[in-house]
């Protein structure tokens, strides 16, 4: 039988490779925390982190936001103005299917579900479909690795988040820091930055040094160096579909 995620019938008859990557790293969440996965990790995080307050305002950049619409469930109840964005074209358009209401696109009932509850279902996993669709207001091409990051100038963010994208555009630490430079460029003073991702694995080609450097080191003192203070660091070790993988979640002011 067929993944019912799966959905084959893509312009040309073939599925496109965001489709692909949707389903190989996000087709096996059940929509509960019964098991360790970054899913629960990132989800649970960002809840907490956007329920506390800690950070103020209305505008938020998901920077790398690539065809998923994970990072967005919590955010959209505390940022009614959300711009998306992506370096890869596909990325971008798998995304705009769904907040399109196109029919032919990724499941992401177990993500609504799971967002629910840990609002404590006082929203529906179909209102927290709606409010996401209401709150983001673009999505844009970006490139992290310029100094301006976004395609187009815009006013600097209330928060800028990033998951799993940022140390995959970089094959050194001195790119990474470089990065991250670029993207403080988009915050407020005093604005918060979100960042999580693996420091174990890095899928890009070339890149194997840059991963055995990658560590949480490095990642306080790269925000150290872009001035930002109050920095959080949340680390844990898990199997994640049969790898090996050590995820952080960061939470960071700008000066």
């Amino acid at each position: 039988m067929a993944d019912p995620k799966t959905k084959p019938s893509e312009p040309g008859g073939e599925m496109s490779e965001a489709r692909k990557m949707l389903n190989m790293f996000f087709g096996n969440f059940d929509g509960t925390d019964d098991r360790d996965c970054f899913q629960v990790f990132v989800m649970k995080h960002l809840h907490e982190t956007f329920q506390s307050g800690m950070f103020q305002g209305s505008r938020l950049l998901d920077l790398g936001t690539g065809p998923s619409i994970m990072s967005l469930l919590s955010a959209s109840k505390y940022f009614p103005e959300i711009t998306c964005s992506d370096s890869s074209q596909v990325n971008r358009d798998e995304l705009q299917k769904w907040l399109d209401g196109d029919p032919d696109v990724f499941d992401w009932t177990p993500y609504l579900q799971y967002a629910s509850k840990l609002e404590g279902n006082s929203y529906t996993p179909d209102d927290i479909a709606s409010r996401v669709r209401a709150a983001v207001k673009a999505v844009i091409p970006c490139d992290v690795t310029q100094s301006s990051p976004l395609s187009s100038r815009v006013d600097p963010f209330d928060i800028v988040g990033s998951f799993f994208h940022v140390e995959f555009a970089c094959a050194t630490s001195d790119q990474y820091c470089a990065a991250v430079k670029n993207m403080t460029s988009l915050l407020k003073h005093g604005g918060g930055l979100i960042i999580s991702g693996d420091f174990k694995n890095n899928p890009i080609a070339g890149k194997e040094n840059f991963s055995a450097t990658f560590n949480a080191d490095l990642l306080r003192e790269t925000l150290a160096s872009c001035g930002f203070t109050d920095v959080d660091v949340k680390l844990t070790s898990m199997i994640d579909q049969q790898v090996p993988c050590d995820f952080f979640f960061v939470t960071a002011r700008k000066k």
